[in-house]
């Protein structure tokens, strides 16, 4: 008789905890389909895609593109001429043997009419992944710049780390005696930022 009370009780059990992954399941799926609603409904490709072509109003100026330009070296200037001294990205983007970055960029800028600019870390992009904006479209900017197998492998939220965030970045609104800032207030860009990447990072058409 205790075996069959002992079954009983134990097919009682069972029966509850089916009940209860039962109910459980279809709540689950409809808090996942909520969920994916609410991120259907958070993306907006065509307020995506006007911040992004606000954001490059940055992107494509020179204090940007002078060290995203096409060739194995930087570039300087509002005309976005070869920089003096034949200097090369080197493997690191930090320059070559004696010709590093370092020895005339410092973390700041120097005092005095088109002396050598500075900030933090500065360099190019390196040799692995130079992420080479010039010549592109509109398009081909904002997909390499979501591709983390050409943006220095990069999620979208480091992205925008990297834009909002960024000492070197910044720079482009400080860049010293002589040079023209980027035509944007960095608070207005950062929040392109943040819209085009809230709204699902969409790209224009070509």
């Amino acid at each position: 008789m205790n075996h069959i009370r002992w079954g009983a009780a134990l097919g009682a059990l069972g029966l509850l905890v089916f009940g209860a992954w039962l109910a459980a399941t279809p709540r689950g799926g409809a808090e996942r389909s909520r969920a994916s609603a609410d991120a259907m409904a958070a993306r907006d490709d065509a307020g995506s895609v006007a911040a992004f072509r606000e954001m490059l109003v940055v992107i494509r100026n020179p204090r940007c593109m002078n060290c995203h330009s096409t060739g194995d070296f930087p570039r300087q200037g509002d005309d976005g001429h070869p920089h003096a001294m034949n200097v090369r990205r080197g493997p690191d983007g930090k320059g070559v043997t004696a010709e590093k970055c370092s020895t005339c960029h410092q973390d700041h800028n120097l005092e005095g009419m088109h002396l050598p600019p500075g900030a933090p870390n500065w360099h190019l992009p390196p040799r692995d992944m130079p992420m080479i904006w010039q010549g592109l479209t509109d398009r081909g900017i904002c997909e390499q710049l979501k591709d983390p197998a050409r943006n220095g492998h990069r999620t979208m939220e480091k992205i925008v780390e990297h834009f909002t965030t960024d000492k070197l970045v910044a720079w482009g609104w400080n860049p010293g005696p002589g040079r023209a800032p980027v035509p944007m207030s960095k608070e207005d860009f950062a929040a392109k930022v943040k819209e085009w990447a809230s709204k699902g990072a969409a790209c224009p058409a070509e």
